[in-house]
């Protein structure tokens, strides 16, 4: 009896082992959040949340907004990794002006290798009725810590609208994000100021890709410094010419 009881021992400590060396599963999330002063506090509240590069929507009231089809996609690509989004209806059902702030995140994007990636974002939309406040209205952002609304480690700065007739644009914007040996997020945040009873659509994107410096030759050929023996040479020709 004492030496079956031995083998169970033995048994369980070695499945404690097996478990506490297993290596960690890497945990999948996309999620779309949203928040609002005053509204579950002020925090950044998900309305929606699923499995790694698959679709995601949300329809519903949030604070004083109503939202109609807030879709968004991801992608893991050698070539190009992405999160876009698009929103057919936002609506402010308030009678005063509200700001409304959503948040695209998606964890776990293993491509492009890296370690620069070039990190290209805008936004656009228009307007049904209303206005929607242009400046500082989208920023996008990218952590080598693989956090879910990762915003400390690198952005591409905030990027303001402007309007022209009915349909706001920030234009594109690029900057260089380093990543890390492991997994990265991106994530995408749109703040959106709408004055009451203002009716909008909007899309927006993130699109990563490897970034590649340009070769030393180029640079210098680029900076001018071959054309210097030139203007030298050109300066001698002149001085020879009215010499003669």
């Amino acid at each position: 009896m004492l030496r079956y009881r031995k083998l169970l021992c033995l048994a369980a400590l070695l499945v404690g082992v097996a478990v506490l060396g297993a290596p960690a599963q890497a945990r999948a999330e996309f999620r779309l959040s949203l928040q609002e002063a005053g509204v579950n506090g002020g925090a950044v509240t998900t309305v929606a949340s699923g499995a790694d590069f698959t679709p995601l929507t949300f329809t519903g009231v949030y604070g004083d907004f109503s939202i109609t089809f807030f879709g968004a996609t991801s992608t893991n690509g050698a070539t190009l990794s992405d999160i876009m989004s698009s929103t057919t209806s936002i609506i402010n059902l308030s009678g005063s002006s509200q700001t409304l702030v959503m948040y695209i995140s998606q964890m776990n994007f293993t491509l492009p290798p890296g370690p620069q990636l070039a990190v290209e974002s805008g936004q656009s939309g228009t307007l049904t009725t209303g206005s929607v406040g242009l400046a500082n209205q989208f920023q996008a952002y990218a952590d080598s810590a693989n956090n879910i609304n990762g915003l400390s480690d690198f952005s591409n700065g905030p990027q303001s609208a402007i309007l022209t007739g009915t349909t706001f644009d920030t234009g594109s914007q690029v900057g260089v994000f380093t990543r890390g040996a492991g997994d990265y997020s991106l994530t995408s945040v749109s703040t959106l100021t709408l004055s009451g009873g203002t009716i909008l659509n909007l899309s927006n994107h993130e699109n990563v890709t490897q970034f590649t410096p340009a070769p030393a030759a180029v640079i210098l050929a680029l900076s001018g410094l071959p054309f210097l023996g030139i203007g030298t040479w050109l300066r001698r020709r002149k001085v020879t010419a009215q010499n003669s």
